[in-house]
C-alpha cells in the first residue's frame, strides 16, 4: 500500500524573488537542469494559493495551458509577491 505524506514548513522573504531562488536560500530542492534559466521546464509547482506572478513567455511556451490553469508553474520563473502555497512537484 502506498501512502502520501507531507510536510509542511513555512519560510519568510522580505522582498519579491523566485519561488527557485527562495528554495534554494532555504535549502529545499527543486530539480532545475538549466539552473534557473526557463528552458527545461524541470522546475515544476502548483500554486495551491497566494500571489505571485503572472506566466512568463518561457512558461506560456514550455506548460500546457491546462497546465497553467490548474496552477502549475516553474519555481524559476514565478516570482513569489505575496503570502503562497506552494507545492513541489516530483
Amino acid at each position: 500500500m502506498r501512502s502520501n505524506v507531507q510536510f509542511i514548513r513555512e519560510y519568510s522573504t522580505k522582498k519579491e524573488q523566485t519561488v527557485l531562488k527562495l528554495a534554494k536560500k532555504e535549502g529545499v530542492k527543486i530539480k532545475a537542469p538549466c539552473k534557473g534559466k526557463g528552458k527545461c521546464g524541470k522546475c515544476l509547482v502548483k500554486i495551491l494559493d497566494g500571489k505571485v506572478s503572472g506566466p512568463s513567455k518561457a512558461e506560456q511556451k514550455l506548460l500546457t495551458k491546462k497546465q497553467l490553469e490548474q496552477g502549475y508553474r516553474l519555481a524559476c520563473e514565478a516570482e513569489i509577491l505575496g503570502d503562497s502555497k506552494i507545492i513541489l512537484e516530483d
